[in-house]
């Protein structure tokens, strides 16, 4: 990995084009933004933190650190793509590979779960108790947003940003920025997601590391979360997702339930993303499709595991998933239907 250095004093907007947020932290006791500088460079893995990890491993990075101000000044000095839609998602549902069908289409910018942009967002949760502060981390987001779709190589057409599933209890306050941007959220059966789950815990249900985020995603406070296993926090986590989505839902949202992913729907989704796709993009797409979503390698065939899961599913399991999940999961249903 590459230095990360303050940015000088003097530095202005105008340095920073080809440089993109890729993290958010504090520097001295002030939230901060780490910018990395990549030229020409293509996000074609699967998730943005692949791509930046191959790019410190061929030839490191140039990295810096800069306070939020240098981030909204820079806003206005970038040439930038709006972007043409956003997919949210429930967790292990499949909308890894609607991105990846996003990135067949030739002129896309896809921007998968971008740290800087889930550390932002969840400050939503924490640190936004004041309409002020609400208004900033909006403002902040609107030119992440806008760093990450610089046009960078000439051929940009289309900016597609997939948040991560936690990301999905902000749906308002992203459409409050966005109103007119398209969103596709994705869900599948909270028996299946918390099976999955389980199996490879997510960083989002480590919740030691961030309690106060953690109880925020979980609807429960920080004494609440002692002791709580790791089914009834993801159950209560995926009700309070379906509820969002179902409350979101409108002539602009697109829900799609993970048993019903297939060729046809990807297209359906990316018309809805106002993607008319080529011929050529088209043939690539059911290949794309046919691959596991999350393999940067793309050599690993997809198999369906939705039978297995809810076959392996404890007793435990389905009692969180029915106590927390499941009837909100009928209501989104019912509700995208």
């Amino acid at each position: 990995m590459g230095q990360v250095e303050l940015a000088p004093s003097g530095i202005q907007p105008e340095d920073l084009i080809s440089w993109l947020p890729v993290d958010a932290s504090i520097h001295n006791g002030k939230p901060a933004v780490e910018w990395m500088r990549l030229p020409g460079v293509e996000f074609t893995e699967p998730f943005f933190g692949q791509t930046i990890e191959r790019v410190n491993a061929e030839c490191g990075s140039q990295r810096l650190v800069s306070e939020f101000d240098l981030l909204l000044r820079a806003e206005k000095v970038f040439d930038s793509i709006d972007p043409s839609g956003f997919i949210f998602h429930s967790s292990r549902c499949g909308s890894t590979l609607l991105a990846n069908a996003c990135r067949a289409v030739q002129g896309s910018i896809v921007i998968s779960e971008a740290p800087v942009l889930d550390k932002i967002i969840s400050r939503f949760f924490t640190d936004a108790e004041t309409e002020t502060k609400l208004l900033l981390y909006k403002l902040v987001l609107r030119a992440t947003v806008r760093a990450l779709g610089q046009r960078r190589l000439g051929n940009e057409r289309h900016l597609f940003i997939k948040f991560a599933c936690t990301s999905t209890l902000h749906m308002r306050h992203i459409r409050s920025i966005w109103p007119n941007v398209p969103f596709v959220f994705l869900y599948r059966d909270p028996v299946e997601i918390i099976v999955s789950n389980l199996k490879t815990i997510p960083e989002w249900m480590c919740f030691e590391s961030n309690p106060a985020t953690a109880a925020a995603i979980a609807g429960v406070d920080e004494f609440q979360l002692k002791g709580m296993s790791a089914e009834e926090f993801c159950a209560r986590s995926l009700g309070r997702y379906f509820v969002e989505a179902a409350d979101n839902t409108d002539l602009s949202t697109l829900a799609i339930n993970y048993s019903r992913l297939n060729f046809a729907t990807v297209i359906s989704a990316l018309e809805f993303l106002g993607v008319v796709a080529s011929a050529h993009e088209l043939h690539a797409i059911p290949t794309i499709s046919g691959l596991y979503s999350k393999d940067s390698t793309q050599r690993q065939a997809f198999k369906s595991d939705s039978e297995s899961k809810k076959i392996s599913a404890s007793a435990y399991a389905r009692e969180m998933a029915q106590k927390w999940a499941h009837q909100r999961f009928e209501a989104l249903q019912r509700r995208s239907s």
